[in-house]
């Protein structure tokens, strides 16, 4: 007869496995880097592009997005930088080109500082150009709040806000856009944290139900191609995103866009 330390062990083992599998955190991933040469600012076809221009529903008076502000390293990632009179901001031009109606989209960013005032975009997609409006699943990060949000042209519905200081951290940012799903995630590569989101026509449905739900809140149509943007800005609503406090000069706010895995 075989001694019950002799059944008990193999089930040791498995489980032991299994801990150490999940002590050893997130799988890393094989990402794009960037070219460390500034990006042509008359070449839409490249990967991505600079954003410019100031945009009344977003800024204060005097802030405006800077060609300028997005940094390629000698790493292969990129630098966006923020001051108190200009931010910047990525459109993804590579895959606003491939017209996708679904896809999985994955940045790893970090975040220098949690500063006031500021909002942090490091992943949302769009559906620029669309009769139906311009549709947008949002990871918008301000004042040590995370946000889900979904707009329907001007219109936003917050879906799901999360507290976590993620200064410093590493986060893997992911959107993955199928037939009648959206799932959204956040991984922490520096502490293992991370939080999720799965949007379907039914739970939209459901918010737009609800009492100071947008009137046109709905989910956006599977048929519409949708591309990514990454921003990094100073939001004219205090309410929202935290007051404004002055840098001290010379310095500025950074996130710093490690790679990315764009795929269908």
């Amino acid at each position: 007869m075989r001694s019950k330390s002799h059944i008990l062990l193999p089930a040791i083992l498995v489980l032991a496995t299994l801990l150490c599998a999940c002590a050893a955190g997130p799988e890393p991933i094989e990402l794009t880097k960037f070219s460390p040469s500034p990006v042509d600012r008359g070449d839409y076809d490249q990967a991505y592009h600079p954003i410019e221009g100031h945009q009344n529903l977003k800024f204060p008076v005097g802030f405006e997005f800077r060609f300028a502000a997005v940094e390629p390293q000698a790493d292969g990632s990129i630098v966006q930088r923020l001051t108190e009179s200009w931010g910047s901001a990525i459109k993804w031009e590579g895959e606003k080109h491939r017209r996708r109606t679904q896809g999985k989209y994955v940045v790893e960013a970090t975040i220098s500082e949690v500063w006031p005032g500021v909002v942090y975009a490091p992943l949302w997609i769009y559906s620029e150009g669309s009769r139906e409006g311009g549709h947008e699943f949002d990871f918008e990060y301000m004042d040590g709040r995370l946000e889900y949000n979904l707009h329907n042209g001007e219109g936003g519905f917050r879906m799901r806000s999360v507290d976590k200081d993620l200064a410093g951290h590493r986060v893997r940012w992911t959107i993955e856009r199928r037939p009648g799903q959206v799932v959204m995630s956040a991984i922490s590569l520096t502490d293992g944290w991370s939080d999720r989101l799965v949007v379907r026509p039914r739970t939209v449905a459901d918010w737009a139900r609800q009492k100071g739900a947008p009137a046109d809140l709905r989910f956006p149509p599977d048929s519409i191609p949708m591309f990514p943007l990454t921003e990094l800005w100073r939001c004219r609503t205090p309410a929202w995103c935290g007051t404004w406090r002055a840098l001290p000069p010379g310095e500025t706010i950074d996130m710093t866009i490690h790679g990315y895995s764009f795929s269908r």
